[in-house]
């Protein structure tokens, strides 16, 4: 054999056995050692790992894009409603979402943010505060959920709560009440959205924001045990309205300049916080009153310094 056969025999068989290493480099064989055991192990486990982390990644990503599609659709449906008005009748952009969920209640919105969305009112102590945490406007099962009122809420034709309480997920993408936080100690983002536009399935209404704030759920995180229970005045008194007032004015992050009084409409939206868990942000405004003037003076609004905040002492031990 020549020196060039010769050569070319030995580089053929370098990549014969090279190609019988790669073909057996994961997955363990007789013979074996140790050491190839345990790398051959890891290996496996880290594809696992990696596979696992695609599918979530995969999992997320379809349930934002799912997300988008069913909401813009919905906003397309709906269209706009403006004027503040009380017919006593339905509004023909409800008659459209009423045929595909009869739980239908209304339409919230800000202006310049992703809340566009619909509201639905699910009348059922068993589950009417859960259902749609896990089901969009569709009843199809969804993590985003939808936006829905408190159980308890009344929202008809002539008649509605004293504050119709809302609440939505607060997704990582920021949608549903996800914006919110930009309300968060930022007095500048106020100013460029101090009106919710909440229409119900009978009248198209304004509310001027008169305060928000973070707040803690259970006892167990306030040095006093105190919890202020925002989702339970729903329909007031008036020892009840000037409780709920004082409790918003006390912890509100700005003060707004928007004046309050006994007989007033409320809105409040509740979604979950992310300085610690559980925690609440929650949004109170007062609803435009007949003749008012629906613009609101944001030159009166201000950083509130004595605002009363979570005892982050307690909660951060």
């Amino acid at each position: 054999m020549s020196n060039e056969a010769l050569k070319a025999y030995k580089k053929a068989q370098k990549v014969k056995k090279k190609r019988h290493r790669n073909k057996h480099w994961f997955f363990l064989r007789k013979g074996d050692s140790k050491k190839e055991i345990i790398s051959k192990l890891f290996t496996q486990l880290m594809a696992v790992v990696l596979i696992a982390c695609i599918l979530i990644l995969f999992d997320y990503f379809k349930a934002i894009f799912v997300n988008a599609r069913v909401n813009s659709a919905l906003q397309g449906l709906y269209g706009n409603v403006s004027g503040i008005f009380n017919s006593g009748k339905l509004l023909p952009n409800a008659e459209a979402l009423l045929k595909i969920n009869p739980e239908t209640a209304g339409w919230i919105k800000i202006e310049g943010t992703n809340v566009d969305l619909p509201v639905v009112l699910r009348k059922n102590a068993e589950d009417g505060n859960t259902y749609y945490l896990t089901h969009n406007f569709y009843g199809e099962e969804a993590k985003a959920g939808t936006i829905f009122a408190d159980y308890r809420t009344t929202i008809e034709a002539n008649r509605q709560s004293d504050n119709i309480v809302l609440y939505g997920h607060n997704e990582a993408d920021n949608s549903m009440f996800g914006d919110l936080d930009r309300y968060k100690k930022n007095l500048e983002f106020y100013k460029e959205h101090p009106i919710i536009q909440f229409n119900t399935n009978y009248e198209a209404g304004q509310y001027k924001i008169i305060g928000y704030f973070v707040t803690n759920v259970l006892p167990s995180q306030a040095r006093d045990g105190v919890v202020f229970d925002y989702h339970n005045y729903i329909d007031m008194d008036e020892d009840r309205y000037n409780d709920f007032i004082s409790n918003v004015m006390l912890r509100t992050q700005i003060n707004t300049g928007v004046d309050c009084k006994y007989g007033d409409k409320f809105i409040t939206l509740s979604t979950c916080s992310s300085e610690f868990e559980p925690s609440r942000f929650v949004v109170v405004a007062r609803k435009v009153r007949k003749g008012e003037d629906p613009n609101v003076d944001t030159s009166l609004a201000s950083i509130n310094k004595n605002a009363k905040e979570p005892d982050w002492d307690v909660i951060y031990k």
